[in-house]
């Protein structure tokens, strides 16, 4: 029994690792359109609910008959006495001269119906601890999705096969709302289940410089190196580097942290506090970033030769100037947090619409 619902679980877990890469990038994008970031506590859980829902749905409705025209049987595939697993129960022990609790817990019936309690208690946990719902809403919940359950199975998956080809029971409908309800008192010890913040809490602030807007910032700066490499400069990189650090360092440097891209994508970099960023957190923060990426990859490993190091260093500066701050919401990267500063709009070019944070709402005096 076991090893039936052990391959069964595996074969949803399959279903989940296909089907999740598929949705992770419309995910990601979609969260970002929404918050202006990815949000990763409830990505985190979007995808729990993704895999458990499809291993569920595995156990629930797998394996499906081979042949349709032999699921009607003539048998009785609705139950609806409650309880009625009890009975089954006691008669399964009485018929094997069996009896006791290791006997009762042992039985197929109370197995049964302990894995059905079971398959619904991850759902009541998800439901308190990330979304904070309430014992009857989870109920109502868990109730309300078992109850689909059954009728679809009752249906024939609505139609596709002539007859149920699994029993309609309500101690399942009773023992699935029950395992929600366990789920829901289980809730507070399931430490690895974050609390998803509300809409407000996972916005990126307004205001705040888009890793899209960096990029597009940073297309526009290559370009002029690119055209200046193949048209005028000499063949060796470190000519392109040189124009690239002028473009990226130099100019922000004199200009207060704005570059070609940045100007024409209306932001420039700055301090933590908002005020200009001094030539040193300007050359350290292209230094950690697309700026010494690309010398270390014209200048340095070529001579080094050293190839998995190389794949080290692309890793960490893509990961920490354009992964890590889509998660974040104020969106700075590694290289902005070594150098203490940030993207900050250039608000006499924009037109921003300010949204009152929680702090202000909250402490706003009461009309009338």
């Amino acid at each position: 029994m076991m090893a039936s619902y052990w391959e069964t679980a595996r074969t949803g877990f399959t279903a989940f690792v296909g089907i999740g890469l598929l949705v992770l990038a419309p995910l990601m994008l979609l969260h970002y359109l929404r918050f202006g970031r990815v949000e990763p506590r409830r990505a985190f859980v979007l995808y729990g609910l993704l895999a458990y829902g499809l291993v569920a749905l595995a156990l629930i409705f797998l394996p499906f008959p081979a042949d349709r025209s032999q699921v009607c049987q003539g048998e009785q595939m609705l139950s609806l006495v409650p309880f009625q697993w009890v009975t089954d129960m006691t008669n399964n022990m009485a018929a094997n001269g069996r009896s006791g609790i290791v006997a009762m817990v042992t039985s197929q019936a109370f197995m049964q119906q302990m894995f059905n309690v079971a398959l619904f208690v991850p759902l009541g946990i998800v439901l308190r601890k990330a979304y904070r719902r309430g014992p009857l809403a989870v109920v109502a919940i868990g109730m309300g999705i078992s109850l689909a359950v059954e009728v679809v199975q009752y249906t024939g998956n609505f139609g596709y096969y002539p007859c149920p080809y699994r029993i309609s029971d309500v101690d399942d409908l009773i023992s699935n709302t029950a395992g929600a309800l366990v789920g829901w008192m289980l809730a507070p010890a399931a430490l690895v289940v974050p609390t998803v913040p509300d809409s407000r809490d996972a916005t990126a602030p307004t205001g705040t410089v888009t890793v899209p807007r960096r990029l597009l910032a940073l297309v526009v700066d290559l370009l002029p190196v690119i055209v200046l490499a193949k048209l005028v400069l000499p063949a060796d990189p470190i000519w392109a580097v040189a124009v690239l650090a002028a473009l990226r360092v130099v100019l922000p440097a004199a200009t207060g942290g704005t570059t070609l891209g940045s100007w024409l994508l209306r932001y420039r970099t700055r301090r933590l506090d908002g005020s200009r960023a001094n030539p040193a957190q300007v050359v350290l923060r292209e230094l950690l970033g697309v700026t010494g990426l690309v010398a270390y990859a014209t200048v340095v490993s070529p001579w080094l030769g050293a190839g998995r190091f190389d794949l080290v260093v692309v890793a960490l500066v893509v990961i920490g100037t354009f992964v890590f701050p889509v998660f974040r919401r104020d969106q700075r990267g590694w290289h902005e947090h070594a150098a203490r500063t940030r993207g900050v709009l250039d608000l006499d070019r924009v037109v921003v619409r300010h949204e009152p944070t929680r702090e202000e709402v909250e402490g706003a005096p009461a009309a009338g």
